[in-house]
């Protein structure tokens, strides 16, 4: 599923009315009813509900004040709009008309604000038409008040419905920014990129894409990212062939665990067994290896003596490896790029990450296959910046790493993102605080590695796949125990997996 930047999403719409012909009044039309009719599924309100909808003078005011028609027309009898100046001009200002016309109570925010807060506070659904990708910078003035009234409010009664974005949302967004939260967000397809920045997911409710006509060849052709879903793992996971057994499914290596952590280790090595990878050998330090030996039987460990200058174990043969998951720093720095030139394509996590940051830029030879997993804090080391400058621009910070290290890059959060270099970019949603639990990036990380085991995948794909899988699974065991801990991803993420390896499935 595509999803566009502000300029993206405003260039689509020009070349739609000057190259096809397709007038605007004809596209907020279709947006507006289309709007209202998704409205109307997610909410499904009584026709005496009171609607209060709230219409800047832009296009998305516009889409607002055709649902407002709408309402009228379907039936719904206490509908108010509320405007912020005295004159609308343009599709905002027609539609307006028609509305007044219809005999829709009208209030003018500015003039009786007021009367216009007490209308908001008795709503039983309230329609966010206020501002949309046109906005630069915060809100200001009469719209910004009115959100800023709405976003404070200590109690209400009403759901949210944001027409395209929840006011106050746009590329310009940072974290901090005065936003008109939403239970429910219509965006018109494609779906805007700032919906999905991790900071402003949590004012957008649940997200729904609604086709409005624009021309497919035409949204296929400008730049964008992908909402990674489930339609796009079934383009890339397919089923292994009937004939399949371990050694053609891949063997992947893990080098991974230390004293005291030897638990993140066995995370990613059965993760990376219940992706499909056919075979998984985990490499433990001599020290801790009959700790670990035996405990997850379809796994071969070996013992090695890594925290001293000896030469690697023979890794030929394997098709992917993992390096970091709670394998420590001391003297691991000589390690890791021997490790990686052994292979072509694997994942670096972790305490790998922090060991890369440390190296020179010359020290590594990465390539597009090889994915780093980094979580925001992690990846201000890669880059050498603040903590502030990842959360401010995840999606920016993203794509300097995956240039910077020529490596895919898997942003992690509550909202990840996927960045390859060549600029290839995905975003897989979230917003489950339970996955916040301790082990769950070391399952991703022992994931990531058996997807790419198996080889039917490049990095990028690799990437998106395993963060969506993650998510998936997350999900999934929410509702099956409640607050989960990361072993309980393991059996939901096989389940999940051979959905779609399976043949037949």
């Amino acid at each position: 599923m595509k999803l566009v930047p502000d300029t993206g999403a405003v260039e689509i719409d020009r070349r739609t009315q000057d190259e096809y012909g397709i007038p605007g009044v004809i596209l907020m039309e279709n947006a507006g009813i289309r709007l209202f009719e998704a409205l109307e599924s997610e909410f499904r309100p009584e026709k005496t509900d009171s609607l209060i909808i709230l219409a800047g003078g832009g296009n998305n005011g516009g889409d607002a004040l055709v649902m407002a028609r709408q309402a009228a027309a379907a039936g719904y009898s206490s509908i108010t709009i509320i405007t912020f100046k005295d004159e609308y001009s343009g599709l905002a200002g027609q539609w307006l008309a028609v509305c007044k016309k219809l005999g829709l109570e009208q209030i003018s925010f500015a003039r009786n604000r007021e009367k216009a807060e007490d209308a908001i506070r008795s709503a039983d659904i309230l329609i966010d038409g206020l501002s949309g990708t046109g906005l630069k910078g915060e809100l200001s003035r009469l719209p910004g008040e009115c959100a800023s009234f709405v976003a404070n409010l200590s109690e209400k009664s009403f759901r949210t419905a944001a027409v395209d974005v929840p006011s106050g949302i746009g590329d310009s967004f940072k974290p901090g920014f005065t936003v008109l939260p939403a239970d429910l967000t219509l965006t018109v397809a494609p779906g805007k990129l700032a919906l999905y920045h991790p900071a402003a997911r949590e004012f957008c409710g649940k997200i729904r894409h609604i086709p409005i006509g624009f021309p497919e060849g035409l949204v296929d052709e400008t730049p964008g990212w992908t909402l990674w879903d489930r339609d796009e793992v079934r383009e890339v996971l397919k089923p292994f062939a009937a004939t399949a057994y371990k050694k053609t499914r891949g063997h992947a290596a893990l080098f991974a665990g230390s004293k005291g952590t030897l638990g993140a280790a066995l995370l990613a090595a059965e993760a990376c067994a219940r992706s499909g990878a056919g075979l998984v050998t985990l490499f433990l330090d001599d020290d801790i290896y009959s700790s670990a030996a035996g405990q997850i039987p379809p796994v071969i460990m070996r013992p090695v003596a890594l925290n001293s200058s000896v030469d690697l174990p023979d890794l030929r043969g394997y098709a992917s490896v993992l390096v970091g998951p709670g394998w420590g720093l001391d003297g691991r720095g000589n390690l890791l790029p021997d490790i990686v030139s052994s292979f072509k394509r694997g994942v670096i996590d972790a305490d790998g990450l922090t060991l890369l940051s440390q190296l020179a830029e010359s020290s590594l030879q990465l390539n597009p296959d090889w994915i780093l997993t980094p979580h925001p804090g992690e990846c201000a080391r890669l880059l050498n910046c603040s903590n502030s400058d990842i959360t401010d621009d995840p999606f920016g910070a993203a794509a300097a790493a995956s240039e910077k290290y020529n490596a895919t890059v898997l942003l992690k959060g509550h909202v990840s993102c996927v960045v390859s270099p060549g600029g290839r970019s995905a975003v897989i949603d979230g917003m489950n605080p339970l996955t916040g639990t301790g082990g769950s990036g070391d399952v991703l990380a022992g994931l990531t590695a058996g997807l790419m085991a198996a080889g039917d995948l490049d990095g990028f794909a690799c990437a998106g796949t395993a963060a969506w899988i993650h998510q998936q699974a997350a999900a999934q065991a929410a509702e099956e125990f409640g607050v989960f801990t990361a072993s309980d991803l393991l059996l939901v993420i096989g389940r999940i997996t051979g959905e779609f390896r399976r043949e037949g499935a």
